[in-house]
């Protein structure tokens, strides 16, 4: 919750903000860093992702200060901004290689007992996902990723090609991606993202 004082003083903040004033953006920024920072790093456990994209969230409410005059929940309009940004960048970051990893050492070095309910829960969220895709879809991702089947044995043991194999792994990786950032947040989406990356 915002301090009883801040909250005073934002909506003046915010008309100076939308006059163009950076004295006012610099309170404001200062006002609420951490708070988005720290809704960063539930994402995506990396520091220095959670720094730049707090910097890109703040840049957006910048640019987009001409709003300003309107909004009559600003702590909700804000994390609004914030919550849409990181899903977008994290949609871009699953597929890079440096994420992937960093990711997969914050798990590989924290294991308490929380985090394993939480990865029960990421594993089930995943599930739900998998149960939603097309047939042939879900079939090579069920054996690959819960039964541990190859390429080559999957091929196999549906009668289609390692290409095809590859086509409907592809394809459902990205469609169930896409339902666990719509249906998760903070640590539980950690968890459901590194399930999904880790190899």
């Amino acid at each position: 919750m915002t301090d009883p004082t801040a909250s005073h003083i934002v909506p003046g903040l915010l008309a100076q903000m939308a006059a163009g004033n950076e004295q006012a953006f610099r309170s404001i920024f200062d006002l609420y860093w951490d708070k988005i920072y720290s809704v960063s790093l539930a994402f995506t456990k990396s520091a220095a992702l959670s720094e730049e994209l707090t910097q890109d969230i703040f840049l957006k409410l910048w640019m987009g200060r001409s709003a300003l005059p309107e909004v009559r929940q600003f702590e909700a309009y804000l994390f609004t901004i914030a919550r849409n940004h990181i899903y977008n960048e994290l949609r871009k970051k699953v597929r890079e290689v440096p994420f992937v990893e960093e990711l997969q050492h914050y798990f590989r070095e924290n294991t308490l007992a929380d985090d394993l309910l939480i990865m029960k829960d990421a594993d089930n969220l995943i599930r739900k996902a998998v149960e939603l895709l097309p047939p042939q879809q879900k079939a090579v991702f069920s054996m690959a990723r819960f039964n541990g089947l190859s390429q080559e044995e999957i091929a196999q043991q549906l009668n289609i090609s390692r290409l095809t194999v590859k086509v409907h792994m592809s394809k459902a990786l990205q469609a169930v991606r896409e339902q666990v950032l719509r249906n998760s947040d903070g640590l539980l989406l950690a968890f459901a993202l590194y399930s999904l990356l880790a190899p």
